[in-house]
This record gives C-alpha cells, structure tokens and sequence, in this order.
C-alpha cells in the first residue's frame, strides 16, 4: 500500500508528493512487522538525533558503543518495560534501518525494543515497537475439538422436548420421574 506524503509550505499550498511504503517508520518509532508465522522484521528510521542524545547524556561516542534489540515475550501481560516473562538480545547494525527476527514461539505476543547496552548503567532504550502476535501451529486434538463443536452445534438446533409444554399460567413441580413427562 501507498501512502501520500504531503509537503505544506507555510501558506499551506501543496510543495510536491512523495509516495512511502508501509515500511518506512515514523520519525522515533520502531515498527514491527511479522513476515512469516515465526520470524518479525523489525525497522526504524536511521536518525543521528538518537546518537546525540547518547553522546551528550552519558558522554560516550555513539560509535564506539553497540546497538541491541530485546525481543521481550509479553503474552497476556500488560507490558510496563519490565514484567515481560522473559526477553533476549540480539546485536544489529543501527546504520541498517531493519533486521529480521527468526525463532519466536508460536501463539506467543512480543515486543521489540531497540537500544544500548551501557557498562554500569545497564539497558538504555531508543525505541519500542508495536506488539506482534504469532499464530497457533495447530489445533491440539483438531478431530476430537471439531467433534464436540459438531455435537454442540446439533444440540443447539434441536429445541428441548418440554418447549411444547410451557405456559406463562403454568405452576411448576418438580417431577419424580422425568421419563414419564417427556414421554
């Protein structure tokens, strides 16, 4: 799909039109796009504002330090940066723009975050993506679920035999034996 980016002047006439793709980021965000049922292509917009706030902040040379992403699993969690049931790292070239993630679980929800792992100060995130599901392999038991479904479903379209039987006016005793009634 394409995207129109549109280009105002201060008087608010359109400049020109550039067309985007989907996998151009926004300006300080990490995106996360799943390509395959185990593998999530992760992509940012390479920005030297990043590297600045890194160098003034901690007054270390951007260069001289190595970008990780940290896949975090955050399945039926509300994920605050820090209760994720477990994450891992791996190390990618900032200059790149995007990386391919393989190995997720399925029917699992992750989150990536794109940093700096610095001595004695710890993890240091830029940026945080989008929340990925991956889908179910299969279904466990697949004949055995498809059969209760099936059976479920008859039940459902067979009304129960007292349907007949019931009036608003009507006082109702528990009977001794339901065969009789239903008969």
């Amino acid at each position: 799909m394409v995207k129109e980016i549109i280009k105002l002047k201060g008087d608010g006439r359109n400049i020109h039109n550039h067309p985007s793709t989907d996998f151009i980021p926004l300006k300080g965000e990490l995106a996360a796009k799943l390509v395959t049922p185990r593998k999530l292509l992760l992509y940012w917009e390479v920005s030297d504002i990043p590297k600045k706030i890194l160098e003034l902040f901690f007054n270390l040379n951007f260069e001289s330090l190595i970008p990780v992403v940290r896949i975090y699993d955050v399945t039926d969690i509300h994920f605050n940066g820090k209760n994720a049931h477990h994450f891992f790292e791996i190390t990618v070239p900032y200059q790149n723009g995007h990386w391919f993630i393989k190995g997720l679980v399925a029917n699992r929800s992750y989150v990536a975050e794109l940093g700096i792992n610095i001595r004695n100060q710890g993890f240091f995130s830029l940026f945080r993506s989008n929340s990925i599901q991956t889908p179910i392999i299969e279904i466990p038991n697949g004949t055995e679920l498809n059969h209760d479904l099936i059976k479920y479903k008859q039940h459902e379209e067979q009304p129960p035999k007292w349907i007949d039987h019931v009036s608003t006016y009507s006082y109702y005793v528990e009977p001794k034996n339901m065969e009789d009634i239903n008969g």
